[in-house]
């Protein structure tokens, strides 16, 4: 009853933002509104030399994807009072040597913001995806390139997620804000021994500068999650943050974070405990840098504990020609919403992801990523190789040709969840101007 009644109140958060946004384009030139719409369509053609990811006994095949789609902005300023912007695509997908398993696909986003009273913002992000392919990217309200979920699924199962948030925020000072967010996660699978899941969080955030130099984060989440299989959980989580401002270019932080999470029997209860230090430093306006370094232990009710060093060491350069994200990640995760449900984990990641304008109308692009995982509670490694380029061409403005590929594989210590996989595809995309 309380899920059905909060499903309910963020669809009359949505219907709110919009109504309260009509008076303020009512009288605008609605032909150059209109002219924002951008709808597309995509013919894509796939090729996986191991459809289930599984072992042995692999499958190849051929996937061909026609995709209507359409976009929409309503302005490139993000701090603009009120903003929408909406992308959606539907995928007819077919499949040339398995076609019971063809079926219709959904993706979508939706990130829609209104302020008021000066002080004020009221937004809104939603991400729905239907989908069969067993490796799925990580979706967060920003982007995480090359961070997947760790657990897939054998066989191909169609599943649905939907992650929506909506968030109040207070702006009080140039950089002093409090933010209230909730985030409601579902997921559904076919396949008959997946976990389905509904997660519900409630985070409130303050952000305060006593002055220039000196600030602080404090944050609380509470989450629950219900399971079909799984002992359904509760999360409390606590972060602090300090940070010391040389300049505007350089910061030094000391954080601490703790978790607390309670299963419901049989499973077992435990806390995290992680103080972790930091920099970031800009070293020009496009050339950022951070490091951050920690030790976490975990400590559950039953059985032993579990500690390690945890680090998050980047670089990250934009400029009109290159995107240069190079990344270094580790500690602990939490699972809770992937395919397999696998809980708490130790992992270690490197993250290489470029791309480069070589001109006007040609890109390059190359994406790599290193991954170990320790999951604690079922006794399981993996290591997780992913890599691959893409090639994207331009030949008139309203027509994009691309083609890539990528090699992917695991090696777990239990041999049944190792795989390795080929991939390539060719890509045509429309869009009307």
């Amino acid at each position: 009853m309380w899920t059905c009644k909060m499903g309910k109140w963020v669809k009359w958060l949505g219907m709110g933002i919009v109504l309260v946004a009509i008076p303020s384009v009512a009288f605008a030139d609605w032909v150059d509104v209109l002219r924002k719409f951008r709808p597309r369509i995509s013919v894509q053609e796939d090729y996986t030399s191991n459809l289930d990811l599984t072992r042995d006994n692999t499958r190849e095949d051929f996937i061909t994807t026609v995709s209507p789609g359409l976009g929409f902005r309503a302005t490139e300023n993000r701090d603009a009072r009120l903003g929408l912007d909406l992308d959606y695509a539907l995928g007819l997908v077919s499949y040339a040597h398995n076609s019971q398993l063809n079926y219709v696909s959904h993706t979508g986003t939706l990130n829609t913001w209104y302020s008021f009273g000066n002080r004020w913002t009221l937004r809104l992000w939603d991400s729905y995806t239907r989908s069969q392919d067993p490796v799925e990217q990580y979706i967060t309200v920003q982007p995480q390139p090359g961070v997947y979920y760790p657990g897939t699924q054998r066989e191909r199962f169609t599943y649905e997620r939907n992650i929506v948030q909506p968030s109040l925020t207070y702006q009080f000072g140039r950089e002093d804000r409090f933010d209230l967010s909730y985030q409601n996660n579902y997921y559904n699978t076919q396949n008959p021994v997946g976990d389905d899941s509904l997660g519900h969080n409630v985070t409130p955030r303050l952000t305060y500068w006593f002055n220039i130099r000196h600030g602080i984060t404090l944050e609380y989440a509470f989450q629950i999650v219900d399971y079909d299989f799984e002992p359904d959980l509760t999360e409390h989580r606590g972060r602090g943050r300090y940070t010391y401002r040389f300049s505007p270019q350089t910061s030094i932080f000391a954080e601490y974070i703790y978790d607390t999470i309670a299963f419901e029997s049989p499973g077992v209860d435990f806390t995290v405990h992680n103080p972790s230090v930091g920099i970031t430093y800009a070293f020009t306006p496009t050339l950022t840098g951070r490091l951050q370094a920690g030790y976490f232990w975990r400590k559950p009710e039953e059985g032993k504990t579990t500690e390690g060093p945890t680090v998050d060491a980047g670089i990250t350069q934009h400029t009109q020609r290159l995107t240069l994200d190079l990344a270094v990640q580790g500690g602990y995760n939490y699972d809770l919403f992937g395919a397999e449900t696998l809980g708490f984990y130790q992992y270690y990641r490197g993250i290489a992801s470029i791309a480069y304008l070589m001109t006007q109308r040609f890109t390059a692009s190359l994406m790599g990523s290193v991954e170990r995982d320790d999951f604690v509670d079922i006794n399981r490694k993996d290591w997780v190789w992913r890599a691959g380029p893409t090639l994207s061409y331009q030949p008139w403005r309203w027509l994009t040709a691309s083609l890539g590929g990528t090699y992917g594989q695991r090696s777990s210590d239990q041999d049944i969840n190792d795989y390795e996989e080929w991939r390539a595809f060719f890509r045509l995309t429309a869009t009307y101007w």
